[in-house]
């Protein structure tokens, strides 16, 4: 709730950096929900975000882009610089370059295709 996300909110941003790519990846839902509820908590940590865009895990990334479309849909212009990283994940999906854990149908990841 609003009133719990100023107390955990940076425990949750330092998990961002754990060494096990599933605590990453919850962290980063966790930090999608801190956005819909209260934008500014989670806008004062961009560059962390921005950080967990280049994830080596496929699925922490994956994670990643919706924080950053929903951020993006708050604010068009301040994503702009991020441009070209969404062409080079899309770039390395569109290649095969990601597991195929991630494939559908022979089809590389479609879900983090149109998102």
């Amino acid at each position: 709730n609003t009133e719990m996300i100023p107390a955990i909110s940076p425990i949750v941003f330092k998990l961002l950096t754990h060494s096990q790519e599933v605590v990453r990846k919850k962290a980063v839902v966790s930090v999608c929900k801190f956005f819909k509820i209260v934008p500014d908590t989670v806008l004062d940590n961009k560059d962390t975000i921005r950080m967990v865009l280049c994830d080596p895990d496929p699925s922490v990334m994956g994670a990643s882009l919706h924080v950053l479309f929903e951020m993006a849909k708050a604010n068009p212009g301040g994503c702009k610089d991020l441009v070209p990283s969404f062409v080079n994940i899309l770039k390395q999906i569109t290649e095969h370059k990601l597991p195929r854990d991630f494939d559908y149908h022979r089809m590389p990841a479609p879900w983090l295709q149109v998102k």
